[in-house]
């Protein structure tokens, strides 16, 4: 699964809690130094993703940085989606350096 290799990978450089693993929906809070960031994987719905929702918020008291968001729509692929959630994490690791 993406969000423990990536916890693997970061590890030090990111916390990952899983705020509910169940077989339709997936939530995850994942956070750095500067950013927080949230992971929703849910069944098609009523929302502005198809999907899958990434959004990365700065946690600085300084000049905000743009937010990282990323949601999938109906013709993304996996390796679409994969690559969209690897930049966000890439954005909150580089932001913290």
């Amino acid at each position: 699964m993406w969000i423990r290799a990536v916890r693997e990978l970061y590890r030090g450089g990111i916390n990952v809690e899983f705020l509910m693993e169940q077989e339709d929906y997936l939530r995850y809070i994942i956070e750095s130094t500067n950013y927080l960031a949230e992971l929703t994987v849910e069944p098609e719905g009523f929302h502005p993703h198809r999907f899958v929702l990434f959004e990365a918020l700065d946690k600085r008291k300084g000049p905000l940085q743009k937010p990282y968001f990323y949601f999938d729509e109906k013709d993304s692929s996996v390796e679409n989606i994969l690559e969209n959630l690897n930049k966000g994490i890439a954005y909150m690791m580089e932001s913290t350096e």
